[in-house]
């Protein structure tokens, strides 16, 4: 298999990315700074009320919506308080520092949380933790290499080293790691005498997003736009030569659409998904759960399902679809079939960035997906589905956002 490539383009905020692989999209990443998103900013809270039925707290982050703060994300202020409720954890009036989990949606508020995490192109900080570690996604000797280094270097501290790290020497992540403390340690200071609100910024959406996206060891980054591949060029001069994915200017207006990204996009937001086989996916969101089809077209079950999980892992994480996912495959009638199956979909979810738990097929081939829910997608900024035509077709620019 060839090394993805990353294709970005341009926007009035900032820019959006779209990874793609051998099989085409494989990640649509957001690099626009949006002043008001919740994930913008560090952000200086006031605990409000606690709520010991809910477990959690409401906190007066200077929005015109309270944040909730669950037991187990305020836990990262006291590691050594496992298990204890909120009112153990937190009291009204408190002031504390936190980032955002979840814009608010519908009638659910903003979500945060304490296990705060700042970003650098070869180090993730989490200061309020005191294990150094590795990121995921690595193996063998890299692995082990790079954990005895943060050990070594970071002993007693929250850095995670990324895979980039194992190309700079160590002068170049403790400078790096004094960045990230300085950082952190302004956004503490506030918590005395500032207002509630945005305290600080570690770094742009359009950095973090493509140091996330250097961990997948891309070969190219491509744009349209002067502007971005000059960016990038100062991003990606930091790294040792070998490190460095090539520059491609693309040619047209468009960058999606030089790039071959456009009609995956269009795929990735429409009801429907045709399977390479033969058959579809019919995917619709509603406000209990994901509801999914499996349509096998007159194949083979087996083959249609399997196909289908493959698929269907790969539409889940573009869309970030999170909460109950309910999947109707087509039935199979025996159990090594079925075990089969869930095989296939513990593949397709591997290297998930959110917690995924697979439920094993019911005798009327019902297979249950649960799947942490984090933010929005970075999908809703090129379009929405098209009313009109039942979502196979997609409304483009601004009314669509």
């Amino acid at each position: 298999m060839s090394p993805p490539r990353v294709v970005v383009e341009r926007t009035g905020e900032g820019a959006l990315l779209a990874l793609v692989d051998d099989d085409g999209l494989a990640a649509f990443l957001d690099g626009r700074d949006l002043q008001d998103r919740l994930g913008a900013a560090l952000w200086l809270g006031r605990v409000a009320a606690i709520d010991r039925h809910l477990d959690g707290a409401f906190l007066d982050i200077g929005r015109d919506r309270p944040a909730f703060l669950a037991a187990k994300d305020a836990r990262y202020l006291k590691p050594e308080a496992r298990r204890q409720p909120i009112h153990k954890l937190l009291h009204e009036g408190e002031r504390l520092i936190v980032q955002g989990l979840r814009e608010a949606d519908g009638d659910k508020g903003p979500r945060v949380t304490a296990g705060v995490v700042l970003d650098g192109p070869a180090l993730r900080y989490r200061p309020r933790q005191d294990a150094p570690g590795v990121g995921g996604g690595m193996r063998g000797r890299l692995r082990e290499g790079l954990a005895a280094r943060a050990e070594a270097l970071f002993a007693g501290e929250g850095f995670i080293l990324r895979p980039v790290a194992a190309r700079l020497d160590d002068d170049a992540l403790l400078t790096e790691a004094a960045r990230l403390r300085a950082v952190w340690r302004e956004a503490e200071a506030r918590t005395a005498t500032g207002r509630t609100g945005a305290v600080t910024r570690d770094a742009s959406a359009f950095d973090r997003r493509v140091w996330e996206l250097l961990e997948r060891a891309p070969a190219s980054f491509e744009a349209v736009d002067e502007a971005v591949l000059a960016h990038l060029r100062r991003l990606l001069d930091a790294l040792p030569e070998d490190a460095r994915p090539e520059l491609v200017r693309l040619r047209g207006q468009s960058a999606f659409t030089a790039g071959g990204v456009a009609e995956d996009l269009a795929q990735a937001r429409a009801r429907e998904v045709p399977l390479p086989g033969g058959g579809r996916l019919v995917i619709e969101p509603t406000a209990a759960c994901v509801a999914v089809d499996v349509d096998g077209g007159g194949r083979a079950a087996l083959d249609a399902d399997l196909e289908a999980a493959t698929v269907l892992g790969r539409q889940i994480r573009l869309r970030n679809l999170g909460g109950t996912i309910v999947v109707d495959f087509v039935d199979l009638p025996t159990k090594p079939q079925r075990q089969r199956l869930e095989e296939a979909l513990r593949r397709a979810f591997n290297g998930d960035p959110l917690p995924v738990q697979i439920y094993p097929m019911s005798p009327l081939g019902i297979v249950q997906i649960s799947r942490a829910r984090r933010g929005g997608t970075a999908l809703d900024a090129v379009g929405r589905p098209c009313p009109t035509c039942g979502g196979s077709g997609v409304i483009e620019g601004e009314e669509a956002r």
